[in-house]
């Protein structure tokens, strides 16, 4: 009886080494484990190593969110199990804001931030209210390792209006905020090495206020260098803080790519920008689409919008860590899974009119165009490769992947 399980085994390793050797080089395939509030997740990233990702309570509110992310060893073809394991190298770190916060007249509230940037009273301006876990849609257990496709984070914070503070009993010092400003609504899904995030929030306070500022998605990345796809920046070039992306001379920028200096890993942070505040259209002309301070990297989504009860604004982007399929002085091609489908990026550095020599892995998958820049045209054998592309200068095409 031991011979047809064995001669099944090898069988089914034959037909795993030849579907990775075959197809896109990170299946969505990965492990996560839960330990109380904390899950940790852990994919393939390359041949050679794991991308180790953990969603944690973090920051001055105390909220839900992605903590770190990493990169550990592993030269086997399948993510290891030992997904709460320390990462050989951190190359995104939660020490400050990954999305909102809002600012309400000059008052940041959310996020990390404390009311009044007073961090020694530490006054917090959100609280968490509930948050679940489930892996391809069924609850994450306690202490149990899980293999599946997609692991889905959903949350739901208070922030409070910073304009109505509560006093104590002597009138003038302010002890908490106790006051609705608007509830937040986070979904975050974790496949093919991408975090997707699709952010809403209903304001409930009584009085109509002014959005001031409002960034959305950040990234604290530890990159060397940055790139702005039909931005500013005509390929990567050293990070440093004040490099702005204004509406007026960039109104089609909608992602920003960091790396190390070796190249050795890439981060991409994408903002849909056909989707509600993703359409900039609350951002003034003369206001940044996406721009550098300190270490940090932001996207803008309002500044000045006047928000009263019942108002809502949305918002979807997506993070990817990847190593590029294409990285040259003309292009930059990789791969990203948001909200359940899988999505080809290719951005031009400059003019082009070219074949995209994709790797052997994507040349028998079916594409479909899904976005372009104004910049650029793109046309496919029947949805097939060859693709080619042209374009009139820098910009960002977006094919979605099939099958």
């Amino acid at each position: 009886d031991a011979l047809p399980i064995f001669t099944l085994l090898l069988i089914y390793l034959l037909l795993t080494s030849l579907s990775y050797g075959n197809s896109r080089p990170h299946p969505n395939k990965m492990y996560v484990k839960r330990l109380g509030d904390t899950i940790y997740i852990g994919t393939k990233f390359d041949e050679k190593s794991d991308l180790l990702i953990c969603f944690r309570k973090c920051l001055n509110n105390n909220l839900m969110g992605f903590y770190q992310v990493g990169i550990a060893a592993n030269t086997t073809d399948s993510p290891l199990t030992d997904v709460s394991r320390n990462p050989d190298k951190v190359i995104n770190l939660a020490y400050s804001d990954n999305i909102g916060p809002i600012s309400i007249e000059g008052n940041f509230c959310g996020a990390n931030h404390c009311y009044k940037e007073d961090y020694t009273k530490k006054i917090k301006t959100a609280t968490c209210d509930w948050f679940t876990f489930t892996a391809d849609g069924k609850p994450l257990d306690n202490n149990r390792l899980i293999a599946c496709n997609e692991v889905q984070i959903n949350v739901v914070n208070t922030i409070y209006n910073p304009l109505l503070p509560t006093y104590g009993a002597d009138g003038t010092t302010v002890i908490s905020l106790d006051s609705v400003l608007c509830l937040e609504k986070v979904e975050y899904r974790v496949a093919g090495g991408s975090i997707s995030v699709n952010t809403e929030h209903t304001y409930a306070q009584r009085d109509p206020v002014k959005v001031t500022t409002y960034y959305g998605m950040q990234s604290m990345a530890k990159g060397d260098e940055i790139y702005f796809p039909g931005g500013s920046t005509p390929d990567f070039v050293k990070k440093q803080a004040g490099i702005n992306n204004p509406k007026s001379a960039y109104p089609e920028l909608s992602s920003w790519i960091q790396r190390d200096s070796a190249g050795s890993w890439y981060e991409a942070c994408w903002m849909n920008p056909s989707y509600e505040l993703g359409k900039r259209a609350l951002i003034t002309e003369d206001n940044n689409m996406a721009f550098t301070s300190g270490t940090k990297v932001y996207h803008r989504l309002i500044n000045g919008q006047v928000a009263k009860k019942g108002t809502i604004n949305k918002w979807s982007g997506c993070y990817t860590w990847f190593t590029p399929l294409i990285d040259n002085d003309r292009l930059l091609c990789y791969e990203m899974t948001y909200n359940g489908g899988n999505y080809l990026f290719i951005q031009t550095k400059k003019a082009v009119s070219t074949v995209v020599d994709l790797p052997a892995g994507y040349t028998n998958h079916v594409y479909s165009v899904w976005h372009t820049d104004k910049t650029q045209s793109v046309t496919t054998h029947s949805g097939k490769a060859p693709i080619k592309l042209v374009s009139k200068g820098p910009g960002t095409t977006i094919l979605k992947i099939e099958n």
